[in-house]
């Protein structure tokens, strides 16, 4: 699959006008691009990725940039925009629903990382040191939106970030008790949506604040039996599952490697790895259908 992945990319950059150089400049896009697909689906650096000798024999005569002239012009923001804009290209052709989900994933490094971006929080096990990627998920799969933070950011105040980038006319957005924010149903429904999240205290008295409407119908629904909870987790398991696709495939986000550090580099590495599962999952359909 990896292979077939590759050449679909080779053909989407390849065969339109991103392929030619823009003015002023030796190499295209096009092939930026692609030289960070490859590194991605081999789970390798960008430097590794310049050198030719690593690629399969189909691909040697493309023109290479060199390390310098590839970095370069990768942190240029034409290259990002360009990864962007086929992530959300690919994204469109998923079957879209009226549901989706909020959720985080951790993204550990070592303890003793020098880098200077990731920060220590919370993770199942305990404590850790590294980074979040905060996700906005649709139940066919697909991952409508992101951000990378570190670990100690709160996932509900990422989460009305994330919202402002979607449209969720008549959406019902389900979270867990993370983000159970009286601002984040707020904001949900300014935006004609829903949002449904348990209280990290159920079954105990509100107090004196006063609550959002939307929130007061969520305990409400979501409290009423313990049928109704755990048909609310029950649908929540298929954001687990994307996440679980994104991270075991053999190009997936299992990991951050030790040349992916700062959170510019963290937010490209993810980047990357969600444009080529969405690209998986198109393939994975069309595969199905013809069988």
């Amino acid at each position: 699959m990896d292979g077939e992945l590759l050449r679909s990319m080779y053909h989407r950059l390849f065969h339109s006008p991103i392929a030619f150089p823009p003015p002023g400049c030796t190499y295209s896009d096009a092939i930026i691009v692609f030289i960070d697909v490859f590194a991605s689906l081999c789970q390798q650096s960008h430097h590794w990725a310049c050198d030719k000798r690593n690629w399969p024999p189909w691909t040697r005569r493309l023109k290479f940039p060199s390390y310098s002239q590839f970095k370069k012009r990768f942190n240029d923001p034409h290259a990002g925009q360009l990864i962007d804009e086929i992530n959300q290209e690919f994204c469109d052709q998923l079957p879209h629903s009226h549901e989706k989900f909020c959720d985080g994933k951790a993204l550990v490094i070592g303890g003793f990382s020098k880098d200077p971006d990731a920060r220590r929080g919370k993770v199942p096990a305990g404590w850790a040191k590294g980074y979040k990627m905060h996700a906005i998920v649709d139940s066919c799969g697909a991952i409508d939106a992101f951000e990378v933070t570190d670990l100690a950011c709160g996932e509900s105040t990422i989460a009305r970030r994330l919202i402002k980038h979607l449209d969720l006319t008549n959406v019902l957005l389900r979270g867990d008790s993370n983000y159970d924010s009286n601002l984040l149903y707020r904001d949900v429904a300014d935006r004609d949506g829903r949002l449904r999240a348990p209280r990290k205290k159920p079954f105990t008295r509100l107090g004196h604040r006063t609550h959002h409407p939307h929130r007061l119908q969520a305990i409400t629904l979501l409290e009423a039996s313990e049928q109704a909870m755990n048909e609310h987790e029950r649908h929540r398991i298929r954001v687990e599952q994307s996440f679980a696709h994104l991270t075991n495939m053999p190009f997936g986000l299992f990991a951050l490697p030790n040349f992916v550090r700062r959170r510019h580099r963290v937010r490209q590495w993810i980047r990357t790895k969600i444009m080529l599962y969405h690209l998986h999952r198109i393939l994975f359909h069309r595969q199905h259908l013809a069988a």
